[in-house]
């Protein structure tokens, strides 16, 4: 038994590790391929981060300026049509409404 659980645990750690190299190395083309602007984007980050306890809306500057098109009322429409659309198995609603819930707790952060 201990054999089978250290195998197994050796194969979880070794995985992880692949993960976290492959993890790594998308971070790095993510952050190679940013704009120029990254700098002054570090910047305006540690300045909300030590500002945030005594003045809350620093934080703003994390918002995003990209506009989507598509709002989170949008979304949450489209997702109740294409759920009422399904038909062939009913749900009684309550994972729709779990995950506009959880889309809410987001937006709410």
């Amino acid at each position: 038994m201990f054999e089978f659980v250290a195998k197994s645990l050796i194969a979880r750690y070794n995985r992880a590790l692949q993960n976290v190299t492959e993890s790594r190395r998308a971070f790095e083309q993510l952050d190679d391929a940013a704009p120029a602007e990254k700098a002054v984007w570090l910047t305006e980050i540690e300045e909300a981060e030590a500002k945030r306890s005594s003045q809350p809306s620093a934080m703003d500057v994390m918002h995003s300026k990209i506009k989507t098109g598509a709002t989170l009322k949008d979304v949450m429409a489209e997702i109740r049509r294409r759920d009422s659309e399904k038909g062939a198995v009913k749900d009684d609603g309550t994972a729709t409404d779990w995950l506009l819930e959880g889309l809410l707790i987001e937006d709410e952060q």
